[in-house]
């Protein structure tokens, strides 16, 4: 499969009284036609400016800039705003985090649907009703055809959550990035909408860039995974790769914080990183996570070396980097 979305160097900056907030700071990654990658981080790592980057819809002091932005072949970087306008909602679309503040409360979930069909495709309203109720069906919405002349504040969080997803789909967008779609719905809603984002991303052949904060939600629906701290991927990895040898002390860090059916007693203390993460403000040198590495040493002062574990598993770390060159002057 050929990288449908080319992410190299992406740089987000805001700049602020107290300084330049550097909330992306690097990023490299691809994703690929049909696959599912998973941005993983803790809050305020960048994960969310990322999204916004990618969209076009960062807010405007802020500064982006790369050396490749490249979606489908089109240089997101030199898009006029009309020529971002033709793309999003078409052939990239967004599922947000809150769909409460997404969806206009001054509209019924029919205009807002339909709406996304007709600004792109020469549909008439009939079918751009139809493509609505069926994805309404399809995304698991009961009563598909009643719910067209409902308000968004008269669904439950599930269901608007379910209006998003179809509304991203209206399109048949080739890229879908999914927000933290989760994080306001109970923990049972939660695992509808991740069975369903699944099972329509393999339905679409879309591919989609899922962020979230949560370990388990990655395990369960990502093809890959990178993981973002203080706004730089430091690992990226194959899920199954990543989860049977996590190399970066910071994804160690994570997965040890991770109750284990079986082998966590019941009312123990859980693992936590210690520390707290470094400002953004006026940049970083060195590795960003060192103040809280228990294998920190001098030379994590300088810019990490990227090297590669395995196969498309890359790593941001020095210790690393001289533990496999350890091994392989060992085995010469």
């Amino acid at each position: 499969m050929d990288a449908l979305l080319d992410v190299r160097n992406l740089r987000v900056e805001l700049p602020g009284s107290q300084g330049t907030v550097h909330a992306v700071r690097g990023l490299d990654f691809q994703v690929k036609r049909g696959e599912m990658l998973c941005l993983v981080g803790e809050s305020g790592c960048g994960k969310s400016m990322t999204s916004l980057a990618l969209m076009g819809l960062l807010p405007r002091a802020a500064v982006r800039s790369a050396d490749r932005l490249e979606f489908d072949g089109v240089d997101l970087r030199g898009l006029s705003p009309r020529q971002m306008q033709d793309l999003r909602g078409n052939r990239m679309a967004m599922i947000f985090q809150e769909p409460m503040t997404s969806l206009n409360p001054a509209y019924t979930v029919g205009n807002q649907l339909c709406e996304a069909l007709r600004r792109h495709r020469p549909a008439t309203r009939a079918q751009a009703r139809d493509r609505a109720v069926y994805l309404l069906e399809r995304a698991g919405v009961p009563h598909a055809p009643e719910r067209l002349r409902q308000y968004p504040h008269q669904l439950s969080g599930g269901l608007r959550q379910r209006v998003m997803i179809a509304m991203a789909l209206m399109c048949e967008p080739s890229l879908i990035i999914a927000d933290e779609p989760t994080t306001a719905l109970d923990v049972t809603i939660q695992a509808q909408i991740l069975r369903l984002i699944r099972e329509l991303q393999t339905e679409f052949g879309t591919a989609v860039v899922f962020i979230t904060h949560d370990l388990g939600v990655v395990a369960r629906i990502a093809d890959r995974v990178a993981v973002m701290y203080a706004g730089e991927i430091v690992e990226t990895a194959p899920v199954g790769q990543l989860y049977a040898q996590p190399s970066h002390p910071y994804t160690q860090g994570l997965l040890s914080c991770i109750p284990v059916r079986g082998r966590t007693p019941p009312g123990s203390r859980l693992a936590a990183i210690p520390g707290v993460v470094p400002s953004l403000v006026d940049g970083i040198d060195g590795c960003a996570f060192r103040n809280r590495c228990a294998q920190a040493r001098a030379a994590c002062a300088q810019t990490p070396p990227q090297v590669a574990c395995g196969t498309g598993h890359i790593v941001r770390c020095v210790a690393v980097s001289r533990a496999l060159r350890e091994t392989r002057e060992s085995t010469v």
